[in-house]
């Protein structure tokens, strides 16, 4: 038997919290499902909303819309708040994306981490919008995503509140 996806299992449930996530091959998956209609599911739930957010809706650059409002799992913030160059397996955060007004909310955006190490392929990136999500952007490094990610430290553009 292989220990470490029993290891990485252990050490996701008490540092990642509930919500947090890691597949790809490791067997290990942590209340998200990363397949698309596992994401789908999970943002349309609200799971994420008891995590460290911004405190209002803001403005954004493209292509997310004109309003958003981001959401950063309890792994990231401890990453991003040491500064790390790369983030940990199960670093998850969640944009929510809304109309102009800034109260509809129209969608939602998610990065999950799920391979260590540097690179777009170590990340799931997701964009989907409602009603229905029906019509999504999904996949590891997928190219509608990775392009403005890049700028971020290990493809997280949006700093802590």
């Amino acid at each position: 038997m292989n220990p470490r996806p029993l290891l990485l299992s252990l050490l996701l449930a008490t540092a990642c919290g509930p919500s947090s996530s890691v597949d790809e091959g490791l067997g290990v998956v942590h209340e998200l499902d990363t397949s698309e209609q596992g994401i789908t599911a999970f943002v349309r739930a609200g799971h994420y909303k008891s995590w460290l957010a911004e405190t209002t809706v803001h403005d954004t650059r493209a292509p997310h819309g004109s309003k958003v409002r981001v959401f950063f799992n309890d792994l990231v913030v401890g990453s991003l708040r040491d500064g790390n160059a790369t983030h940990p397996v199960g670093s998850i955060l969640v944009k929510e994306l809304f109309e102009d007004d800034g109260k509809t909310l129209r969608g939602h955006a998610l990065d999950v981490k799920v391979t260590d190490g540097a690179g777009k392929d170590t990340w799931i990136f997701y964009e989907g919008f409602g009603p229905d999500y029906s019509n999504n952007y999904y996949g590891r490094a997928h190219s509608t995503c990775h392009g403005c990610h890049s700028d971020g430290k290990d493809y997280v553009t949006t700093p802590l509140p």
